[in-house]
């Protein structure tokens, strides 16, 4: 086992207990200093071509730790981070493991990620543009529960700070894929290669939307590229019959292996790191057109699918499927409305993908999360604020969160809920920036307010409050 592996576990472990309501200034110096243990012995089995996969979970902590808020943090750090993960994962060749297995999905360079719907699909293409309610309810049943290891009444651990499902807005079951007891340690080291691979990409395309949401460049990461995964997606490996967790006949198919929540949630990352191409200026209008549409029939197939689930294993992965669909997608809409319609009849265009609905559909999902926040944020020493006090990566969400907004209604005047919004959402990044200090962190913060008290002046709105009136008293010092 590499040391850095241990360095990092250790580093990463401390800071999420040191926020200021715990650990504070003393905690996170400790946290700092196994992190440049874990730094310099990560450089050391690099530079000496000790590079196994436990080198990859270590730069994974570490890539982690770099996009948290903590005194050194800055983004410079935090994509470095990232890059070297990509870059030893690709040394490794890890989104390769599966490149043999003939049932892998498989994309081509430069193109949207499809996966084709399995023969048991109920859905018609004609149902793939269509808006989502809020209030839909699925009408099948699933298998997923069957592939989980759920451990009750213990916080969401997914990339969402929260769940979304009323009823359970602060516990939810926490879902993690099993593991079969008859794998072989080769199969077992196999599936732990998958499970680095995927969590990275869920690391990149949170660094990637950042990037997007406050107009950065990000890095040519190899992760970004669908055409570099050969992997198969999380709970395949459980689905089939050799496996003692494989469900039984009746179960099966339904949802296909590819249409799990964890697969799916897989997916919506990828078909967002995938959009990524409609903002490169190298290709040409009618390539553009194509992965526009592309990406519209790959959403619609996701929303379909997540919308067959009653398995409510993770409300907080389902979150972030559509999180990625309503609104990453959603963002590249400008581009892609006029890239159709440069292109394509009007009449061939469906007035579905590109109404004020979307927007509208984020707006309620988000207005759901934010008053959950509001309600814990005066719990900040209980379990209830732990959302909040050991999640030292959450500035980052919230700050994308308000930026979005701010987007939003820069795109559409007469959305005014979506700085109503903004509001509500820089309450909490303010709480976060006490709780976890970070000049950058800080810094980022101010410029977000600035940015929306002139956006309230422009639309006749009062201004946020200041951040004084909104602290707990925990933190008003």
């Amino acid at each position: 086992m590499q040391p850095s592996f241990i360095y990092a576990g250790l580093a990463m472990g401390i800071l999420i207990k040191s926020s200021e309501v715990e650990g504070r200034a003393a905690g996170r110096s400790r946290a700092l200093y196994y992190r440049d243990a874990a730094q310099a012995s990560l450089e050391a089995s690099w530079n000496s071509q000790w590079i196994d996969p436990t080198l990859a979970e270590a730069a994974l902590i570490l890539a982690l730790f770099e996009s948290s808020s903590h005194p050194e943090h800055t983004s410079q750090r935090a994509s470095t981070a990232i890059g070297f993960l990509d870059s030893i994962i690709r040394a490794l060749s890890l989104t390769f493991i599966d490149a043999s297995d003939p049932t892998v999905s498989t994309f081509s360079r430069r193109s949207v990620p499809i996966v084709p719907r399995s023969s048991h699909s109920p859905h018609s293409s004609s149902s793939r543009y269509s808006s989502i309610s809020p209030h839909s309810s699925p009408k099948e049943s699933c298998s997923c529960r069957h592939f989980s290891h759920l451990t009750p009444s213990s916080p969401v651990t997914s990339g969402s700070p929260f769940p979304t499902d009323s009823q359970q807005m602060s516990y939810s079951w926490s879902a993690t894929l099993g593991w079969d007891p008859s794998w072989s340690d080769a199969e077992v080291r196999k599936e732990e290669g998958r499970r680095v691979c995927w969590s990275a990409l869920s690391l990149v395309s949170g660094y990637t939307a950042y990037c997007v949401m406050f107009q950065e460049k990000p890095l040519d990461l190899f992760l970004i590229d669908a055409s570099n995964w050969k992997l198969l997606f999380p709970g395949e490996i459980l689905a089939r019959p050799s496996t003692s967790r494989s469900p039984n006949p009746s179960q099966r198919g339904s949802p296909s292996p590819k249409e799990t929540i964890w697969a799916l949630h897989c997916r919506s990352m990828l078909l967002w790191n995938s959009c990524l191409l409609l903002r490169d200026d190298t290709i040409s209008h009618e390539e553009r057109a194509d992965l526009a549409w592309e990406s519209w029939v790959e959403a619609g197939c996701i929303q379909d699918a997540l919308d067959e689930h009653t398995c409510n294993v993770d409300t907080g992965l389902m979150y972030m499927c559509r999180e990625f669909i309503y609104k990453y997608v959603s963002l590249t809409r400008l581009s892609v409305t006029q890239t159709l319609r440069r292109l394509v009849p009007s009449s061939e265009i469906s007035s579905s993908m590109f109404n004020r609905k979307h927007a509208e559909e984020w707006l309620y999902y988000q207005d759901q999360l934010a008053k959950h926040v509001k309600s814990s944020i005066h719990h900040l020493g209980h379990p209830q604020g732990q959302f909040l006090t050991r999640r030292p990566w959450s500035g980052e969400w919230f700050a994308g969160q308000l930026a979005t907004c701010l987007l939003l209604w820069s795109r559409d005047r007469s959305l005014l809920l979506a700085l109503e919004l903004a509001k509500s959402f820089l309450v909490p990044l303010d709480v976060l920036n006490c709780l976890w200090p970070c000049a950058e962190s800080q810094a980022r913060g101010q410029q977000l307010r600035e940015r929306l008290d002139a956006a309230c002046q422009s639309a006749g709105m009062q201004s946020p409050l200041p951040r004084d009136y909104t602290l707990p008293p925990i933190l008003a010092r």
